[in-house]
């Protein structure tokens, strides 16, 4: 079978796109595909992926790169891994390629293609999801599935979960990793599909603190208040937990460094105001510089 190409990049396009797009065209003709879609760039260009056409079946075909050094680990077969996830709604790696290429290294996943359409265009809400009390209800099942699953994978590094709420709020706090469960590692709005319900994209799923998919979540949210509250209702029996809110701060720090670079700066406000309502504390309500008695 003749595989497509996908779409010829522009002249301003670069050396990283070019890379992938040149991975993706050399995946489609390994895996005897077809390309019947323009193709996409995932998050910081890490990946392409585009819809093929396999046989009878349309399928996703996703190409991730990296760094020789750094082409290993969890995160790199974490696709691939969540088919020990039963009877969640997700996407089922079917092939997997890899090839080196001097210092980089790419992985082709095949997999089915997942229905529906994203709940939003970006990670973070920037206006309330059009999701109903159904949809709810099967992400509360889904995600208690997820948790179920037993596993050795790790989303997330215990001391660095503690060290970076150090760090960012001044607390110690402590978890136990014995107490933790499985959870997807990654779970921001789009990532969630609706129109029928599906979860997408497990490279990161893992052991976490209780309550951690729930926590990003909200923590996603937090720009649209009602919908972060909606999150906090469901979900209290695990975000109230003192892993819960370990969970909470952990997220937190994680959307302060990429506000520090220049994303979702509409989101910093509301998470030092959410930190500070999960650490029982308040804010002075004028500047520091202006004096006591002013």
């Amino acid at each position: 079978m003749t595989p497509a190409m996908t779409p010829a990049p522009d002249e301003t396009e670069s050396e990283v796109r070019r890379m992938l797009r040149r991975a993706l065209t050399r995946a489609v003709a390994e895996l005897g595909a077809r390309v019947v879609d323009d193709a996409v760039f995932g998050w910081r260009d890490r990946s392409i992926g585009c819809v093929v056409e396999r046989g009878d079946s349309r399928l996703w075909l996703r190409v991730v790169w990296s760094r020789a050094e750094w082409a290993r680990g969890h995160w790199w077969t974490g696709n691939r891994d969540a088919g020990e996830i039963r009877s969640v709604a997700k996407p089922t790696v079917i092939e997997v390629s890899e090839r080196g290429d001097g210092p980089v290294v790419t992985r082709a996943e095949l997999m089915t293609l997942a229905t529906g359409t994203p709940v939003s265009a970006t990670p973070e809400l920037r206006a309330a999801p059009s999701v109903d009390g159904a949809w709810w209800t099967d992400l509360r099942h889904n995600l208690h599935l997820v948790a179920r699953t037993p596993t050795t994978r790790t989303a997330v590094d215990p001391d660095g979960v503690c060290r970076r709420i150090f760090v960012f709020f001044g607390h110690e706090l402590r978890t136990d990793p014995r107490r933790w469960r499985a959870s997807h590692g990654d779970l921001h709005w789009n990532n969630l599909h609706t129109a029928p319900f599906g979860i997408v994209d497990w490279e990161a799923w893992g052991l976490a603190p209780r309550g951690y998919d729930a926590a990003f979540l909200l923590c996603h949210s937090l720009a649209i208040p009602e919908v972060a509250e909606e999150i906090a209702r469901r979900f209290r029996h695990d975000l109230e937990t003192e892993d819960g809110v370990v969970a909470q701060l952990y997220v937190l720090t994680k959307l302060l460094t990429r506000a520090d670079g220049g994303e979702h700066p509409e989101l910093v406000a509301p998470i030092h105001r959410h930190a500070d309502r999960l650490l029982g504390r308040t804010r002075p309500t004028r500047p520091l510089t202006q004096g006591v008695n002013s």
